[in-house]
């Protein structure tokens, strides 16, 4: 099956949080941080998910895949200096925190223990790309689309002759990750008893230092 890859339309920004929530249900750090239904769990991750991919969209590049109008995937990065956050940026984040209050209150402290490991445990130098988010739709899983938006994303890194950087709770998405390069940097559990979580780093082509790119960074602000 051919995947078109293109630039996440404005007009497609609500689709992600539902879309990405579908795609993260059993996604252990989640379930286990957020047990019950997924009804419930998905009222918190969806505007997570969707505040990061317009943080992405703001200081990256957001990948996406759509058929028939319905998006059917993801692939968020912030560009080398998106990260750390300003405390501006991370003020979007804050109804999601507040839904998870409401609807997690006994999680709160587990929640809040995670967000400051994610940061912790995040490198800050050298400048790299951040693959925030990856998602695809349960239905559209196994066809490929997954690896199109990776190779998406690893091209501009590649250009740019930056590292990559991204972190997984979930095993199999290691091993995936894996095959793109990725080599697991730090084993650690994002909040206590929760699932082990993986930071995982790409190395620069060749090892060599990222260059600045008038025209790929023209390109990651705009349309692919």
């Amino acid at each position: 099956m051919s995947v078109s890859i293109e630039s996440l339309r404005p007009e497609l920004l609500g689709q992600v949080g539902p879309m990405c929530a579908r795609a993260f249900d059993d996604y252990p750090f989640l379930a286990e941080l957020f047990p019950g239904p997924s009804e419930r769990r998905a009222r918190v991750s969806a505007g997570f998910y969707r505040a990061t991919v317009e943080d992405c969209l703001a200081h990256g590049v957001v990948h996406a895949t759509v058929e028939d109008g319905q998006l059917t995937g993801v692939a968020a990065w912030l560009r080398p200096g998106g990260f750390p956050q300003s405390l501006g940026r991370q003020a979007v984040f804050l109804p999601t925190v507040w839904a998870g209050l409401r609807y997690f209150p006994r999680r709160a402290r587990l929640a809040l223990q995670a967000l400051a490991r994610l940061e912790r445990y995040h490198p800050h130098t050298p400048p790299h790309w951040y693959l925030a988010t990856i998602a695809v739709d349960p239905a559209h899983q196994g066809k490929g689309v997954g690896a199109r938006l990776m190779r998406a994303g690893l091209a501009l890194a590649e250009e740019t002759r930056a590292p990559c950087f991204l972190e997984t709770a979930k095993a199999s998405n290691r091993d995936w990750y894996q095959g793109f390069g990725f080599d697991t940097q730090r084993t650690e559990p994002c909040f206590d008893g929760g699932p082990p979580q993986w930071f995982m780093w790409r190395p620069a082509p060749a090892d060599e230092a990222p260059r600045e790119d008038a025209e790929v960074a023209r390109r990651t602000s705009g349309a692919l």
